[in-house]
């Protein structure tokens, strides 16, 4: 059984949408893209970081994978295993907006290092 999505809508700062869809910061155009590329809206949060990345949370590798073909070429994907929550594996896509030249284009906060010394973004991305 896949994770059940709604979960994610409980936070205020989570808007939600018809068919189980939840949204954080940015997100378009990243629905509109998985939208005119067949990609179907629901069961998904998205968390858009700003215009040229994010991550897509879904609730099985197989939607998380369809969402990466989806965004390719304009987009730079990453499918990963996000976690596991109440027993259920949830799955993510990562996004990152590529230049016409392929090249992926930099974020607002590219890198960020702590007082400490630990790095915790690098190259626009949350280093786990």
């Amino acid at each position: 059984m896949a994770f059940d999505m709604r979960k994610f809508g409980e936070s205020r700062w989570v808007k939600s949408h018809p068919s189980t869809v939840f949204t954080h910061g940015s997100t378009e155009p990243i629905l509109s893209i998985l939208d005119v590329r067949g990609f179907e809206l629901h069961d998904l949060f998205l968390i858009g970081l700003n215009d040229n990345c994010g991550t897509l949370v879904l609730p099985s590798e197989s939607r998380a994978e369809s969402a990466a073909t989806a965004l390719e070429p304009a987009y730079a994907t990453e499918v990963r295993l996000f976690g596991t929550r109440d027993g259920e594996d949830v799955w993510a896509t990562d996004y990152t907006r590529r230049a016409m030249d392929g090249t992926t284009m930099s974020s607002f906060i590219t890198d960020l290092t702590l007082k400490d010394g630990r790095q915790v973004i690098k190259d626009g991305r949350w280093i786990r």
